[in-house]
């Protein structure tokens, strides 16, 4: 089984701070012994929290709805951010070209489109 990290930039945001004891308040109404909530902000705008707590087998129907509750007092949505819209496309390569792109998605773990992508923006098409 392949392990995969996606690392993130945290960034500050005072206006979190304020809001950690509403969100750990809407938490705790479905995990009452769980810890406070820390909230977080990265570099591209999104918005989660850490929480360190053990589950129990059955319990993520629970979890969903305490994620739920803590995005609503955020004001935060699930899913892919507003404006990001994405395009599916067919591309024909040559086999060696589709090959070096798999390997590089395997090694940066991350996707072939994500790689595609990247190297757009680094030819400035994008």
């Amino acid at each position: 089984m392949t392990k995969r990290a996606q690392w993130i930039e945290v960034v500050p945001d005072a206006g979190l701070r304020e809001q950690e004891a509403q969100a750990t308040a809407a938490f705790r109404r479905f995990f009452p012994k769980a810890p406070a909530l820390k909230l977080y902000r990265t570099s591209d705008g999104r918005v989660g929290f850490q929480a360190q707590m053990l589950l129990a087998a059955g319990d993520k129907a629970r979890l969903e709805q305490a994620y739920a509750a803590v995005m609503k007092v955020l004001g935060q949505r699930r899913g892919r951010p507003g404006g990001e819209r994405k395009v599916q496309a067919k591309l024909r390569l040559h086999e060696p070209v589709y090959r070096a792109l798999q390997e590089a998605a395997q090694s940066s773990h991350t996707t072939l489109s994500a790689v595609v992508e990247d190297l757009a923006r680094k030819a400035h098409l994008v």
